[in-house]
């Protein structure tokens, strides 16, 4: 595989969006595993802290509804 950006050999994928990556142009940005409730009723999340991401896609902060899968 190539980088998207400049088509030197990937070392990486985005974990949003799948582009591959050289060193070079790797980013690095949270990414949310799940979301539970916690023994209070608070919302808690299990989050990888460095994950590769591309600069490239939009990782949306809200979740989008999808009614067309029921």
């Amino acid at each position: 595989m190539e980088c998207i950006k400049c088509s030197k050999p990937a070392k990486g994928v985005c974990r949003f969006c799948g582009r591959a990556l050289c060193e070079d142009h790797m980013n690095h940005m949270p990414f949310i595993l799940t979301i539970y409730v916690g023994e209070n009723h608070t919302p808690k999340a299990i989050v990888v802290a460095d994950a590769l991401y591309c600069g490239i896609c939009r990782p949306q902060p809200e979740p989008i509804e999808m009614p067309e899968l029921y």
